[in-house]
């Protein structure tokens, strides 16, 4: 091979050579930008996901506010219970310093006798362990109030743990019917263990907004006592909570729309219109579907459906 020839090839070579360097450098600043625009996306996405936690927080406290009237009565009477019976025992503790000092002082058996009757001290006895259980019975319910509305309250962890839906609906329930201004009937029957996995409080979140939303159609439609039915069943794997009403239902035109933020048919000030959005975000996150529709026997129908737990017998 000729000179020529060979620096021909040692050109190219260094072409070649070059155009790798540079094809390597562009790479690495693809790369980089990459991994930036990777960042910028993890960040929003983060963002996305803590914006998200306030707003089902946020819901969840407006829900909560509107339980405060109930959750004072609830609380109201445990609380009652212990007062008076704490100033039971106060009056009873002062005859029994009285008796006990008299006894103390050496007085006569004619005379203990006599005070020990007059203080009424036998009543007293036989008294005392009825005004101390019924003390802590009242003391042990209004913690578990308190402790019933610090995991209401309280911000998620992202964990998912075991759930039973019917004890979720039972809570629901129980608060829904303390901050109603009305009486209602609620048609449910808890049927066979249905475990499904998740955060119960964001769960029972759920199904108190769409309890809410049922009572307020059913109040709003005039009905002399609102009536909601619930039921759950499984069925392949699938969990389904139904929660129906007897309103004037949901009018064509805003079906499509009915869990979109901010959308709302309630008057000014009766709605934020973000509960059937994040109720709908909420049933996403546990991988299920949240529908509605108008029933054939009048009213509205959502229809929760959720995957059972994968410890869950199948029902028979």
């Amino acid at each position: 091979m000729d000179e020529s020839t060979w620096l021909d090839v040692i050109q190219k070579m260094d072409e070649v050579y070059s155009q790798l360097i540079t094809d390597e450098i562009e790479l690495e600043k693809k790369n980089a930008e990459l991994e930036r625009t990777n960042q910028e996306l993890q960040d929003a996405h983060d963002a996305l996901k803590r914006t998200q936690q306030q707003l089902i927080h946020s819901e969840k406290m407006a829900s909560l506010g509107r339980l405060v009237a109930g959750v004072a009565h609830e609380l109201n009477n445990p609380i009652s219970f212990v007062l008076g019976n704490v100033h039971a025992l106060s009056r009873y503790c002062a005859r029994l310093g009285t008796y006990v000092n008299a006894v103390h002082e050496g007085q006569d058996a004619a005379a203990v006798q006599a005070l020990r009757k007059q203080l009424r001290i036998e009543h007293m006895l036989d008294d005392l362990p009825s005004l101390i259980a019924g003390t802590l019975e009242g003391a042990q319910r209004t913690a578990d109030i308190v402790n019933d509305l610090k995991r209401f309250s309280a911000m998620d962890p992202e964990v998912s743990l075991p759930v039973n839906l019917n004890e979720v609906v039972e809570r629901a329930l129980h608060w829904i019917s303390k901050g109603s201004p009305l009486p209602f009937e609620v048609h449910w029957q808890p049927g066979a263990h249905c475990t499904v996995t998740g955060s119960a409080a964001q769960l029972q979140q759920v199904l108190m907004n769409l309890l809410q939303n049922s009572l307020d159609a059913v109040s709003g439609a005039g009905s002399a006592t609102p009536q909601i039915w619930i039921t759950v069943e499984v069925t392949n794997g699938r969990a389904c909570l139904r929660v129906r009403d007897k309103g004037p239902g949901i009018a064509p035109e805003h079906l499509l729309c009915i869990f979109d933020p901010f959308f709302t048919t309630k008057p000014v000030g009766k709605g934020t219109g973000l509960g059937l959005s994040i109720s709908y975000g909420i049933v996403e996150q546990h991988g299920g579907t949240l529908t509605v529709r108008n029933h054939v026997q009048g009213g509205a129908e959502f229809v929760l459906e959720l995957p059972v737990a994968d410890n869950q017998t199948p029902a028979k």
